[in-house]
């Protein structure tokens, strides 16, 4: 009876065993997925770090470019408004010399 006792906490004991040994493979591959993911998350916040300064820069550069094409805009009114007095002036003496040797 004792030797069937024995054999059953054997039988008991190789099966916990192996439950144990398959468990801790398990948790080791478990470990190498964390590790990797960990990786993946790092580079992933590195990315959004690069894409906010990316952004910022683009934002401060585009308020730069607004800034100078604002300029450029008046500067264009002002080169036109000089160009139309000149084109006014220059009919109105076409026409006072055509009106002079039409006389």
């Amino acid at each position: 009876m004792s030797s069937l006792a024995n054999i059953i906490l054997f039988l008991a004991l190789v099966t916990t065993s192996i439950m144990v040994a398959v468990m801790y493979v398990k948790l080791k591959k478990l470990d190498r997925y964390l590790a990797e993911y960990q990786q993946v998350f790092d580079r992933t916040g590195e990315a959004l770090k690069g894409a906010q300064t990316a952004v910022m820069s683009f934002g401060a550069e585009g308020k730069e470019t607004l800034a100078m094409l604002g300029a450029r805009i008046e500067e264009a009114k002002a080169v036109a408004a000089q160009l139309e007095t000149l084109t006014r002036e220059a009919g109105r003496q076409t026409q006072s010399r055509s009106n002079s040797l039409n006389s």
